[in-house]
């Protein structure tokens, strides 16, 4: 439904032959130069919408023998302090995309189709209009509502009416029409760029509670989200929780709730500049950390830079108690750049710890307590530090393996990428199911519990799922799907088998170093679903 409006108005615009002078274009050019900067974005290109302006103008003026359709007379209708309303809600979302506290059905979204019809070209308008909120909590589950500071609607859990559906419609409609119309009126100086208005509503949101958490909502697998953060951690890494999202940054662990926007102090209680980079939390609650602790003198596992550092496991209890620190010293390759790269705990306790050691040991394995059982190493199988592991649905825990190759030497069959089991006892790889994943992708970063499948999947081709004794794994989310860039891009798996994505626009620079600015950050849920 993005931009519904404006498609329509230009298939009217081509039904009525018309085509928008080139001096529009070059006026709109003028307008763009002259017209003052502003720290909010547009939800539409301003260059587009204004010509988009200049379009309306040229349909409504169209000769008498075409006559004004009710729809015109209902855009028309609307005074300027409406439009503005609509204009500055636009001006001060936070985020560019719509979004909504659960799915359509699909038996929604054919009526929706069908309404739109009826909207547009028999002139079916609801009786009355959206519901606007200014907090979460405010929507009571009846009706439809939207939350302009997230650009949130809020439906009821059971199948909206035709009504409900109708105001979705026409709010939409005079959402897109009112950029347009003031948008123009601001080029042409008719009026003035509400900045107060806009700064006022931007205090407002930011003086209330817009997370779009709700407790039904939240933990459907099927829901999808685009949530700001409006927390204060530079976010380097992120990790799913039992029920919440781990964040880390220099010193400091926070947790997010499910569908929040905003992070809470954890754990920071570190001897020395730290940062964490693997974290699990299993079943009983306790988080288990991958760091890196800055240390003085000789005594360091890693050199990164000016910097030393020592690597190892701290066990933090599920209220941010330090239970236990392991030293991982005799483990480390002091000649290679060398982290903790993941960490899974089974239910028998065993810790897995995946980090990049010579003679393809790509697994270590530690107790409980944190003594070391053993190694995995292959002959026939090698796994990218950064590549996936984790559990399966049926407890055991997996691992992204590709066939081992000599410098150079080129694989008949392609990468064949794949996963396999891991075997404590017999310190070896077990089952193994190659060729899952198409060729062409790299490796696959996270390795998860599906929810209508055994596993979903991540990697630079996107979101797959797979079930066991499957040829292949099927791609749910293409990578050129995808709402932000894959490259660098902060992930995680939850336990509903939703990949959430962390994403930074902009980074402040310090020195050589670039830190994430906490308000450039933003939270994407996306469906791992086979059968959406």
């Amino acid at each position: 439904m993005k931009d519904k409006f404006e498609q329509d108005l230009f298939v009217m615009a081509k039904q009525e032959k018309m085509v928008v002078p080139g001096t529009v274009y070059d006026r709109v050019d003028d307008t763009l130069a002259g017209l003052p900067r502003h720290r909010k974005i547009f939800r539409m290109d301003l260059k587009k919408s204004l010509v988009l302006a200049a379009v309306f103008v040229m349909l409504f003026s169209i000769t008498v023998s075409a006559a004004v359709s009710a729809l015109t007379q209902r855009m028309e209708a609307m005074n300027e302090q409406e439009m503005e309303e609509y204009f500055v809600n636009i001006n001060t979302a936070k985020i560019g995309v719509d979004n909504y506290n659960r799915p359509y059905t699909d038996a929604e979204k054919s009526r929706m189709k069908e309404l739109t019809v009826s909207y547009e070209e028999e002139g079916m308008f609801p009786e009355k209009s959206l519901k606007m909120i200014s907090e979460a909590k405010e929507y009571k589950g009846s009706g439809v509502a939207f939350l302009g500071g997230t650009a949130t609607f809020f439906f009821p859990n059971k199948d909206m009416s035709d009504e409900e559906l109708l105001q979705i419609i026409d709010f939409m409609h005079k959402r897109d029409y009112s950029l347009a119309v003031v948008n123009e009126k601001i080029a042409s100086g008719e009026m003035e760029f509400p900045t107060d208005a806009i700064d006022e509503k931007t205090q407002e949101i930011e003086a209330t509670d817009s997370s779009i958490l709700q407790s039904d909502a939240i933990w459907d697998p099927a829901q999808e989200l685009t949530i700001p953060y409006t927390g204060n951690l530079e976010v380097h890494y992120m990790a799913a929780g039992q029920n919440c999202i781990f964040l880390t940054g220099w010193n400091a662990i926070h947790k997010m709730e499910i569908g929040s926007s905003d992070s809470t102090l954890f754990f920071d209680d570190f001897d020395s500049d730290t940062r964490i980079t693997a974290l699990y939390q299993d079943k009983s609650g306790d988080v288990y950390l991958g760091i890196m602790q800055s240390v003085e003198g000789d005594d360091f596992d890693v050199t990164m830079g000016d910097w030393h550092y020592k690597i190892g496991i701290w066990i933090l209890s599920g209220d941010g108690e330090v239970k236990k620190k392991i030293d991982l010293s005799q483990y480390i390759d002091y000649t290679v750049f060398n982290i903790i790269r993941k960490i899974v705990v089974d239910e028998q306790g065993y810790i897995y710890v995946k980090t990049y050691m010579e003679n393809n040991t790509f697994l270590i394995i530690l107790d409980k307590e944190g003594n070391p059982v053993t190694t995995i190493n292959s002959e026939l199988y090698y796994s990218h530090p950064a590549s996936g592991l984790g559990i399966g649905k049926d407890g055991k825990v997996y691992i992204q393996v590709e066939k081992l190759r000599k410098i150079g030497e080129e694989h008949p069959d392609g990468r064949n990428v794949g996963i396999a089991t891991v075997n404590v006892e017999d310190s070896c790889l077990e089952d193994v199911y190659m060729g899952i994943v198409p060729d062409d992708i790299i490796q696959i970063d996270i390795i998860a519990k599906g929810s209508d499948t055994d596993f979903v999947f991540w990697g630079y081709g996107g979101i797959y799922t797979y079930n066991l004794g499957e040829e292949s794994a099927v791609n749910v989310l293409p990578a050129y799907e995808a709402p932000c860039d894959w490259e660098g891009v902060m992930n995680c798996a939850l336990p509903d088998g939703r990949i959430v994505f962390g994403d930074c626009s902009e980074y402040r620079k310090e020195g050589d170093s670039a830190y994430p600015i906490p308000e450039k950050i933003c939270f994407y849920y996306k469906s791992g679903l086979r059968n959406k």
